[in-house]
């Protein structure tokens, strides 16, 4: 059972992150506001959750479908990595490509995460509660 509550816990943290990262940029930026941190924060919280997924996909508690989707985010954080010292003001999450196209990545596999995940993820909490005996 212990597994299953990481899973999911794992689950919810990548949603959670994946949620930010897809956000528009108004609550990106009152997110690295509120949180006094750089736009660079964004970025490290994936970084987090796609460490855990490599280990996850190598002990088998995460599919390489999964995996990939995560990948696929992460080649447009490199892109946003690879921009100039500029992308990291806040104006850039609204101006910058490489900013809009990790938005629409990130929405794309956190979109996808919710459908397949609400299917097999063990989650009862879609069911109705059960009443007394």
């Amino acid at each position: 059972m212990t597994g299953d509550r990481r899973l999911a816990d794992f689950r919810r943290w990548t949603l959670t992150v994946l949620g930010l990262l897809s956000a528009p940029p108004d609550r990106q930026t009152a997110y690295v506001r509120e949180a006094g941190v750089g736009t660079d924060e964004l970025l490290l919280q994936f970084d987090d959750v796609l460490h855990t997924a490599r280990a996850r996909a190598a002990d088998g508690s995460l599919g390489q479908e999964d995996l990939l989707l995560l990948l696929e985010v992460d080649e447009k954080v490199d892109a946003v990595n690879a921009g100039p010292d500029s992308i990291w003001d806040e104006a850039a999450l609204e101006t910058s490509a490489e900013w809009r196209e990790l938005r629409v990545t990130a929405g794309e596999a956190k979109a996808a995460f919710e459908r397949s995940w609400s299917l097999d993820s063990g989650d009862q909490s879609s069911l109705p509660a059960e009443g007394p005996a």
